[in-house]
């Protein structure tokens, strides 16, 4: 039955079907096509590129099939519009010669409801959509699956009267240089040794195989494998396990099921079965592992399973591992012996059936007894024409650095878990009672407050919500392991980019050579980095900041980072070449610092990249250090490629990775990190809430270490019905008198005056909202006037 279902979808596979809507494109029943724009893309040399893999390949590291070229195509300098009768039409072809497939990432996708997005290749063998408003992304991006060829044309309609006009904009295009996915043999690159999945004597391994995905990674160029994970709560939440060295632009990733041959025997099997983006949940390159939220939930006819998995340590007996080696369909291998205990890590010391290969990278390895995941690979030198090892991370380890906290989000104790097969459950919907808090206390003051969490869903669902206190209302992840969250300009509403300009007051920042850090600078103040306190830091050339210990790699990796130890800021960690007293002919670019008592400034003034594959490449940006412990990275302008990676790490185990070995910075965009806030707990971080049933949730206020004046933070909360930021404001008084504006001890009309001129400029301190109706009005000007008459 499973052949006849993926035989007819490989048919079928005319449509994508990528979360989308299904129609198609209105240019195909029009007599008379309209003319498109062809915008032609610079020619990607195919053989420079397979050479420098064949020179650096490894199960280490993601597999390569295609080179992202940055472009900046949008609907109002490119493409053409045409008015119809119900609307207006926006069409785009983009055309890189020779690739034998393109994909798309996009920095802005933002379509009001009734407006689709199609793509479509040349020959109209692919066609993807409609995508709709539905696909929005929280981080305001999109990414488009491959399609066959080196031509693809987009097709936006737009309806007339919609609430808003719809924004697309591409930031990378993907050359694929490898015919990874509509090559004429249906099968990729990969080994003879290695066996299908769909061969029937290995049919009692259906049901883990249809948890097993291909990740196109790394900005779409790349590719690893991983698995769709079962949590403690069995509520079917996309949770997806893979290496750590495959992250970077985890947003922008394509999960693609199923792709495997619909018989024994190699054929193609369908590349439809899609889902775009994810957010990092936890990581650590001390078990090389990644969790992961996939963004958009598995449609239903997609029949992917939810696989198990074990984190009790035990030694795995007859291991198996299910991979998509070198971007091939799906294959199965075998060892018939016990697995061998290597720290961190499992060994299978060699496969007795099949092999792994680049781009098994992060695939799940079960247990053959138990058909639980027990680990994924990491590494290995096993291929067909050698009988080595392959290691594998293990779950067990990964399990007590933050995979515990995502999959048994009760804290119930269990450690091991089977799989369960994708179901049709009644959809929850979460309701919140309170938009936001206003709370005032004198300092050393403590309050409980409340708030009621409801389920207005379908009949018979099931709310399951966690609640996380952060300093930001729409977060990108976190907390790891150091309490930090980041967010970003492009997601946060209150997070805008704003260049301090330190070029009259800067300070130049010398280095000896381009790979060491200079000398040490001073803080005006303490600065509170993973809970140790810091007065000076070093700037590294390689564009990130040290408080600890320099290191001269000038080799990236992710983060934290096994290469580079200490507590550090990774604004852009590259290959870089700033001006230094051993310059080349291509370093470029100075490093400018400054210090007050508010904050430091690190700037990266137009530094330059190493010349080789990048010349005329620089880089504008800067790291700011708040008093507070808050930390932008501010990107001005970014002129060339880059391979960089983006974090901040206490160690090489704590940290937090924002982006590694991809293009998904910006020009004029803000990177934030902060800690969660230290005056607000909650009593309760998980429940679960019935159909048409609510659930109170209180939470604390402790303003005992509080200086006076304003704090804000925000109760965080997800579920499977919605999420919802709710802001907590605060303000801390002195102890002083109620009314009191200008804190000279009385209450008179120079206070009433300060209150007008609140009013006025439709202002509203805290001090001055006597009632804590969350604004100052004329109800508080006769509050402080009745203050006055009663003295």
């Amino acid at each position: 039955m499973k052949s006849l279902l993926i035989s007819i979808l490989t048919i079928l596979s005319i449509c994508f079907a990528q979360v989308s809507q299904g129609g198609s494109p209105r240019i195909f029943s029009m007599s008379v096509p309209p003319q498109i724009e062809m915008v032609d893309l610079p020619t990607i040399d195919h053989q420079s590129f397979l050479t420098r893999d064949a020179n650096s390949v490894s199960k280490d590291e993601p597999y390569s099939f295609g080179e992202s070229q940055s472009v900046n195509f949008n609907m109002a300098d490119h493409g053409e519009w045409t008015e119809t009768v119900d609307g207006k039409i926006w069409k785009l072809t983009l055309r890189s010669m020779g690739a034998y497939s393109l994909n798309l990432i996009y920095n802005i996708y933002n379509i009001p409801p009734g407006a689709e997005l199609y793509l479509f290749d040349e020959n109209r063998s692919t066609i993807l959509g409609a995508f709709t408003d539905f696909n929005h992304k929280p981080h305001g991006g999109f990414s488009t699956a491959p399609t066959a060829g080196d031509v693809v044309t987009l097709e936006y309609f737009q309806p007339h009267n919609v609430i808003f006009d719809g924004e697309i904009s591409i930031s990378n295009v993907i050359h694929a240089y490898r015919d990874v996915f509509f090559n004429e043999r249906g099968y990729g690159d990969s080994g003879s040794c290695n066996n299908n999945v769909s061969c029937s004597e290995f049919s009692d391994w259906e049901a883990e195989s249809r948890s097993v995905a291909m990740i196109l990674s790394s900005g779409g160029s790349r590719l690893c494998t991983g698995a769709l994970v079962n949590n403690i709560r069995q509520d079917l939440t996309p949770y997806f396990l893979t290496a750590n060295h495959c992250l970077g632009g985890e947003s922008n990733w394509i999960f693609m099921f199923n792709y495997e041959s619909p018989v024994c025997n190699n054929q193609n099997g369908p590349t439809n079965m899609t889902l775009s983006g994810a957010t990092l949940l936890d990581n650590s390159s001390s078990s090389d592992f990644a969790i992961l939220l996939i963004s958009e939930e598995p449609p239903l006819d997609y029949g992917v399973h939810y696989s198990g998995w074990d984190a009790n340590g035990s030694t795995p007996s007859t291991p198996v591992g299910i991979h998509h080696p070198s971007g091939d369909i799906k294959k199965i291998s075998f060892d018939y012996d016990n697995a061998s205990n290597s720290g961190n890590y499992w060994d299978i010391d060699s496969w007795d059936d099949g092999t792994t290969e680049p781009g098994s990278s992060g695939s799940p390895l079960f247990d053959g007894s138990t058909h639980r995941i027990i680990g994924q690979l990491y590494g290995g030198v096993a291929s067909c024409t050698n009988f080595g090892y392959d290691t594998y991370g293990k779950v067990s380890t990964s399990w007590g650095l933050g995979l515990n906290s995502i999959l048994d989000p009760d804290n119930t104790g269990q450690t091991g878990i089977n799989g369960i097969d994708q179901i049709d459950l009644p959809d929850p919907m979460l309701a919140v009672s309170v938009s936001e808090f206003y709370l005032e206390l004198s300092a050393e003051e403590s309050l409980i407050e409340s708030f009621t969490i409801s389920n207005i869903g379908e009949a018979d669902s099931e709310l399951n919500y966690s609640l996380a206190t952060s300093p930001y209302q729409s977060i990108g992840a976190g907390p790891d392991g150091g309490d930090y969250f980041w967010t970003s300009s492009t997601i946060n509403a209150n997070t805008n980019f704003e260049w301090i300009d330190i070029s009259q007051v800067g300070t130049v920042y010398t280095f000896a050579d381009n790979d060491n850090a200079g000398d040490w600078v001073d803080l005006d103040f303490s600065f509170s980095f993973y809970g140790s306190s810091y007065n000076q830091f070093f700037v590294n050339p390689n564009g990130w900041i040290g408080f600890e210990t320099d290191n001269d790699t000038w080799e990236n990796t992710s983060i934290p980072s096994n290469t580079i130890s200490g507590a550090a800021i990774f604004a852009l960690w590259d290959d870089l070449n700033p001006t230094n007293e051993s310059c080349n002919e291509y370093c470029g670019g100075q490093v400018y610092t400054h210090s007050n008592a508010e904050r430091t400034v690190i700037w990266f003034n137009d530094v330059a990249h190493w010349w080789t594959s990048f010349e005329n490449t620089t880089y504008d940006f800067q790291v700011v250090l708040y008093a507070t412990g808050e930390m932008n990275i501010n990107y001005n302008t970014l002129n060339g490629a880059y391979t960089a990676s983006v974090g901040i790490q206490s160690n090489s185990i704590v940290g937090t990775l924002f982006t590694f070995d991809n293009e998904t910075l910006e020009n004029n965009f803000t990177l934030g990190f902060n800690t969660g806030p230290n005056w607000l707990s909650l009593n309760n971080t998980t429940g679960t809430v019935q159909e048409g049933a609510a659930t109170n949730v209180n939470f604390t206020v402790n303003a005992l270490a509080l200086a006076g004046g304003e704090y804000n933070s925000y109760i965080n909360i997800q579920s499977n019905g919605g999420s919802e930021g709710i802001p907590v404001n605060l303000m801390v008084g002195t102890g002083g008198i109620t009314g009191d504006l200008n804190n000279d001890d009385a209450v008179n009309v120079l206070d009433v005056v300060i209150m007008v001129n609140y009013i006025l400029a439709d202002e509203n301190p805290y001090a001055a909202d006597i009632n804590n109706d969350g604004s100052v009005n004329v109800l508080d000007i006769v509050l402080v006037i009745n203050i006055i008459l009663e003295r």
